[in-house]
């Protein structure tokens, strides 16, 4: 992802992983890692994290309600995928 970023550094769009619910913690270690937390526009602000379970979840409730053609995809950065925010590493 920070690849793709860096060569179309005007590409504004909202990127997601998606990956088993027990790969999260792995996702947030490389996600939150300096190299991509510390870029102009960090990674982690960019690129959600959702639960391959979340998501198939929410996609039976949007089949069987028939809501997919009404549809914002905005719903997934607002209420379906995690965000994981650069932790501080300065000392007092």
């Amino acid at each position: 992802m920070a690849d793709l970023l860096a060569l179309q550094p005007n590409l504004n769009i909202r990127l997601f992983l998606v990956a088993p619910d027990e790969r999260r913690s792995k996702v947030e270690q490389e996600i939150r890692r300096p190299a991509f937390s510390l870029r102009e526009r960090p990674l982690n602000a960019l690129c959600g994290f959702i639960p391959f379970n979340r998501l198939t979840e929410r996609i039976t409730v949007i089949r069987e309600n028939n809501l997919a053609t009404s549809l914002n995809p905005d719903f997934l950065s607002k209420s379906v995928a995690e965000y994981f925010k650069r932790e501080d590493t300065t000392t007092s």
